[in-house]
């Protein structure tokens, strides 16, 4: 028997209020009495309460308020074990309304088993690899190299290191979030491209815009389409750096600007700590590893090579 069917006669209206705590004083007594009359309807509903907690409203379709139409969203997701053919049809004599699409939502569920249906898991590539991901929500991403990628949510992704390319599907109630520790970005209707390293977070919007959250400021500054940011997340150890690269973060911490007037040395390469220095020792400890000078005119830190 196809585990939808065990669960074909439930009192889906109760179970989901239930679920949701929205009973009436009438509609607790009777959903009482249907938990009192079986161990199976108790065990059933404590599965139920489990994928429940475990995070089904974070899948889009719960919005939803229409039993064919989520059962439609849901057949793309669901593993061969259940026949993507085996659909509830309009024609059923069922009171139409939300909890239906909720109990369609919770049946699947059940039968594909959560953690395929809520998508958690990780993914990740090798050196010289790429890889297309389709994530639960139809989101898509592409990894590039060296890239690992975890799902929180149906919603919610962790890059927890590497390079990888966002096509969103949008959805104002439930706005898809890329969570890295240090910040979070937002969709608002996107295409995207974050990369991650030890000491960076680099965003990139292709099209739309993003909302681009520091979680230790609390500053959000949203990115459109074009447009490019770039986070520092340990700003001043570098391993093998761009003098670039250094300079900028100095002048993200200092709030100075600093010029290179030989633009050709800008990609020289670092390794300093200058974590804890003053602007003055830093700038010494990089004139004196790239043999350099530096002065100031009209606020301006110029470097340039030692004559």
């Amino acid at each position: 028997m196809d585990s939808r069917d065990t669960y074909n006669d439930f009192p889906w209206e109760l179970i989901v209020s239930a679920l949701e705590g929205s009973l009436t004083p009438e509609d607790e007594l009777r959903f009482s009495q249907w938990l009192a009359s079986s161990e199976a309807n108790r065990e059933k509903y404590r599965e139920l309460s489990r994928l429940w907690k475990e995070g089904v409203t974070d899948y889009p379709v719960y919005a939803a308020a229409d039993e064919v139409q989520a059962w439609e969203a849901l057949q793309g997701k669901m593993p061969r074990t259940i026949p993507a053919d085996r659909t509830i049809t309009a024609g059923r004599v069922l009171p139409v309304g939300r909890w239906l699409a909720v109990a369609a939502l919770l049946i699947v569920a059940v039968g594909a088993g959560w953690w395929y249906f809520a998508g958690k898991g990780t993914y990740q590539t090798a050196a010289g690899e790429h890889k297309d991901i389709t994530l639960p929500d139809g989101s898509s991403v592409v990894l590039q190299p060296r890239t690992r990628l975890e799902q929180v949510n149906a919603r919610t992704v962790r890059l927890v290191s590497g390079e990888a390319r966002f096509m969103v599907i949008h959805h104002a109630e439930q706005p898809f979030k890329v969570d890295m520790d240090a910040a979070i970005v937002e969709d608002i209707g996107t295409t995207f491209t974050i990369d991650k390293t030890a000491d960076s977070i680099a965003v990139t919007v292709s099209s739309g815009k993003i909302a681009f959250f520091q979680k230790k400021t609390g500053e959000t500054r949203d990115i459109g389409e074009g447009g490019h940011f770039c986070l520092y997340t340990n700003p001043l150890r570098f391993d093998n750096a761009p003098l670039s690269q250094v300079l900028a973060a100095l002048e993200q911490r200092t709030g100075r600007t600093i010029r290179m007037d030989d633009t050709s040395y800008l990609q020289k390469k670092l390794t300093v700590n200058l974590e804890g220095e003053t602007l003055a020792n830093a700038l010494q400890v990089i004139c004196v590893s790239l043999n350099l000078d530096y002065t100031e005119k009209d606020g301006v830190i110029i470097l340039s090579p030692k004559k």
